[in-house]
């Protein structure tokens, strides 16, 4: 029967103590790797206790890091942009560096020699400019190809370019750098080794570029399929940094942790201004029941009441009995920032090897003298950079251009014998604005009369062909001088043209 049901007693709900959870602290993570024990300085920080004294070996295990780090940062990090727009900028220019034949062959005439350098000019123009004859997708020119290549070369430390000859014509392809994986390492059966995705000989000079096949649909890298490329067809452009050094370091690594901690630095000031520019409101209740505790109290039914309002102007808001409201009004501010950012902003630039005023593109409470020296200093750093631009690919392509224009081109009528006199050519790097032109050409002008340098030399480095500019120069003279003469002879002699009149 039901009333003989036993009663069901109450169960008391057990109290689960809460549990503080920590959030994870960047700042104590960055104290920690600061207090123990660094990393050596040949693992460039990524990583602790491997240490080394071959450079081949840091490529080998943190190449792949410091590639995908120094592309992060040339995409998010504005400082790291504008460094490798003032590396293109700087190395190669807007219009690049122009290629310009210049054959010395010993029994040819002045004349000939002139004709010779121009057919050779105007076809390899033709060639540069058109993107289907040039580029291998057909979309670069000679100029977005340098820029391009620069671009890698400073996010990725090296650029590798291909070159095809495809029916009779040479096309220039530029290959991701990391479809060459360093982690390749093998002895070959012919006696060769590989090294860096690298395959060279007993005198470590590069054989094969073992290159991993792509994937254009799921934009990856097979590391088990390669693709053999011949190192006469690989043009390796990179700015090694020590003796025997197989594959090139990016150049934003040196400064990655410093550009990190600005960016930090300046998120937190941001945080600090917004909550100084901010306001607050806290209700507090008086009521003297909330001092009552009830021990029997289900602890469930304790709810801390939660407001979230938004106190707009000449609002006038009505509260219950024995609340009140405290505003409160953080004043907290950052001290010192300028010179903590100017600091590291001067560290940065060291590391990139560039001046502080370019890097920044600032030039506030800079004097002349400073902005041209500091012009001067990053020419230097450029030059060094275009030079090995110069010989690692433009040099090299310019040579595989001709022979085959030589091979292919019957109206050339030049013969291999002299291909060395022939293939002679002058890099024309673009000239900087210069920030005192006028002192300039006075400079140049004294160098002339004193006899350092001659017209020819002050012509070719601005760029220009000197036979084609005193042409000029004469021309000019010639038409002036038949104005004047033509002046001359239609101006009225005194005299001739008086009349005597008369009756």
């Amino acid at each position: 029967m039901f009333w003989k049901k036993k009663k069901e007693t109450p169960q008391a709900k057990k109290r689960t103590k809460s549990k503080i959870e920590l959030l994870p602290s960047t700042l104590k993570r960055d104290l920690a790797q600061i207090r123990g024990t660094s990393s050596p300085v040949v693992s460039f920080g990524f990583t602790a206790g491997s240490s080394t004294y071959n450079i081949n070996n840091v490529i080998r295990w943190f190449l792949g890091e410091m590639r995908s780090t120094s592309r992060e940062a040339a995409l998010h990090n504005p400082i790291a942009r504008k460094y490798v727009s003032l590396s293109v900028d700087g190395v190669v220019g807007s219009m690049g560096v122009y290629i310009k034949p210049a054959a010395e062959i010993e029994n040819a005439t002045p004349d000939e020699l002139h004709t010779i350098n121009k057919k050779l000019e105007k076809l390899f123009d033709r060639w540069s400019s058109n993107p289907e004859r040039f580029s291998l997708d057909g979309q670069m020119t000679l100029d977005v190809f340098q820029q391009t290549l620069e671009k890698v070369r400073c996010t990725d430390g090296e650029a590798f370019v291909r070159i095809h000859k495809i029916n009779g014509t040479i096309k220039m392809e530029i290959l991701d750098s990391a479809r060459l994986t360093q982690m390749n390492n093998q002895i070959l059966s012919n006696g060769n080794f590989l090294s860096n995705g690298i395959e060279y000989n007993s005198n470590h000079k590069p054989v094969n570029y073992w290159m991993c096949a792509y994937n254009p649909i799921t934009y990856t890298y097979d590391a088990t399929n390669f693709d053999v490329i011949p190192a006469s067809e690989i043009f390796h452009y990179f700015i090694p940094e020590a003796m025997g050094q197989e594959r090139g370091i990016p150049d934003l690594i040196a400064t990655s942790k410093l550009m990190e901690d600005l960016k930090n630095f300046t998120e937190a000031s941001l945080v600090a201004k917004r909550v100084a520019a901010s306001s607050m409101a806290f209700i507090t209740n008086g009521q003297s029941n909330t001092d009552t505790v009830e021990l029997n109290e289900d602890q469930d039914d304790l709810v801390t009441a939660k407001y979230s309002e938004f106190l707009e102007p000449g609002a006038i808001y009505e509260l219950s009995s024995n609340q009140d409201i405290k505003t409160v009004n953080p004043q907290a501010g950052v001290d010192r920032i300028h010179e903590f950012t100017d600091e590291l902003l001067s560290q940065i630039a060291m590391g990139l090897n560039c001046t502080k005023m370019s890097l920044l593109g600032d030039t506030s409470n800079a004097s002349f003298s400073a902005a041209k020296l500091s012009e001067r200093m990053q020419s230097t750093t450029f030059s060094t950079r275009t030079n090995a631009l110069v010989t690692k690919v433009l040099k090299p392509m310019y040579l595989a251009w001709l022979k085959n224009e030589m091979l292919n081109n019957s109206e050339l009528n030049l013969s291999f014998s002299d291909f060395d006199d022939i293939s002679t050519v002058r890099m024309i790097p673009q000239k900087p604005i210069s920030l005192d032109p006028l002192k300039d050409i006075q400079t140049q002008v004294a160098q002339l009369d004193a006899g350092i340098k001659s017209k020819t030399q002050v012509i070719s480095e601005n760029g220009a062909d000197p036979r084609l500019v005193f042409e000029e120069i004469e021309k000019e003279k010639e038409i002036v001088n038949k104005e004047v003469t033509l002046n001359d002879e239609t101006q009225p002699e005194e005299g001739n043209n008086v009349t005597d009149k008369r009756d």
